[in-house]
């Protein structure tokens, strides 16, 4: 057997979360609310009610596990929302329901607007912070709702050092760049991937906020890009998704395996 390249740089991952004990009971109603990701079609004749990607697996993995709960699982993800959109709709789509359990992945469109150069689109990371924590704070206050937090991901590898720095490329740069490969359709290449590291520099400031707020308010936390850190030791990024953010099958299956382990089911 040969030794290691000791010239070939290795990233390090966080190891997988150990499955929790199962947190629900018997007759109670979970709701899931987020963007693209958590919709995945749900609102469509084909996908509905659940759409088509992590939500739906992770329910049927519950309700073949558990058939006995007989739980009630509703999915409000809406494509293209940002914590502002949440902040819109949560009287009706959280308060209204009274959930036993709500379960929030948010943050993706809040952050790739930033590198799009939709600034009138982008939430700035204090307003994030401050929006997710009043939509919690409000949950608390209006229902008994038990809160699931899922970090928001970039499926990109972490970046060692300041991104402009590693990839020669300001972020200026990558707000003129980025728009015009997403218009192409180009998801792979040198440019892109200098996109892609801006973006995991944005985005693990995001997820950093998701965390402190699961421990602040006791919430399950659903540590989704760690998930795909260790799923990048078998395949590279553009396996799981091509774009980096909506996952194929494989990569919501990825989600929905975080979400399980994190609220007990333990490994799908």
């Amino acid at each position: 057997m040969s030794s290691p390249d000791p010239t070939v740089a290795t990233v390090p991952v966080s190891a997988p979360v150990p499955a929790a004990a199962p947190v629900f009971a018997p007759g109670q109603k979970l709701v899931f609310i987020g963007d693209s990701i958590t919709d995945c079609g749900r609102r469509g004749e084909v996908h509905a009610p659940y759409g088509n990607g992590y939500v739906h697996l992770a329910r049927a993995f519950l309700v073949a596990r558990y058939p006995e709960l007989g739980l009630e699982i509703l999915n409000w993800g809406i494509s293209g929302n940002t914590v502002r959109d949440l902040a819109a709709r949560w009287e009706q789509d959280v308060v209204a329901e009274q959930p036993d359990w709500l379960s929030i992945k948010i943050g993706i469109n809040d952050v790739w607007r930033l590198l799009a150069n939709r600034l009138d689109q982008h939430v700035p990371l204090d307003e994030y912070a401050t929006t997710l924590r009043s939509l919690l704070d409000r949950t608390k206050e209006a229902t008994s709702a038990r809160l699931i937090l899922v970090e928001p991901y970039v499926i990109a590898p972490p970046v060692t050092g300041e991104a402009a720095l590693v990839t020669g490329l300001a972020l200026a740069d990558v707000q003129r760049l980025y728009p015009k490969l997403r218009e192409q359709g180009v998801n792979s290449g040198a440019e892109f991937e200098a996109c892609l590291a801006h973006f995991r520099e944005v985005m693990d400031r995001y997820r950093a906020v998701v965390r402190q707020l699961a421990a602040q308010y006791a919430a399950v936390l659903v540590q989704t890009q760690d998930a795909f850190d260790v799923a990048l030791r078998g395949q590279p990024p553009a396996f799981w998704a091509a774009d980096r953010v909506h996952p194929a099958a494989p990569g919501h299956a990825v989600i929905a395996r975080a979400w399980l382990r994190a609220t007990g089911y333990g490994d799908a």
